[in-house]
């Protein structure tokens, strides 16, 4: 019995190195195929943990933003209930009115005041 040397073997080695090498290539190719694949998982996990830190920084920078608003619209809360209570100690629309009515009905420069001369004129020119 001889191995790779006889006329029978020679055939059948042959198809059996041809078929190891052909297997041998598919091994390498894919291989080669899987360190691509793990190359671009790898730099797909790097994006994301780089993105995921990207956003949570943003939404911190938003929280801290919230509670800057928070802390105005308190602000802004407490001033518009001074306001208030500085509005209800001022004066009225109808009472600003009864006060400009009395100015009015008391304004010397509007009144027809007499003078002494012209009272004692009309009480002469009278008898």
């Amino acid at each position: 019995m001889a191995v790779f040397r006889g006329s029978s073997d020679v055939p059948v080695a042959s198809e059996l190195i041809k078929r190891l090498n052909e297997n041998t290539r598919r091994i390498r190719d894919l291989e080669e195929l899987n360190r691509a694949l793990e190359t671009k998982i790898d730099a797909i996990e790097e994006r994301l943990l780089k993105r995921q830190e990207e956003l949570k920084n943003r939404f911190e920078g938003i929280g801290e933003d919230i509670k800057d608003l928070n802390i105005r619209l308190m602000k802004i809360e407490n001033d518009i209930k001074k306001i208030k209570k500085n509005l209800e100690k001022t004066a009225t629309k109808v009472e600003l009115d009864e006060i400009s009515n009395f100015v009015k009905l008391m304004n010397p420069i509007k009144m027809n005041f007499m003078t002494r001369d012209e009272v004692k004129k009309m009480i002469k020119e009278s008898k």
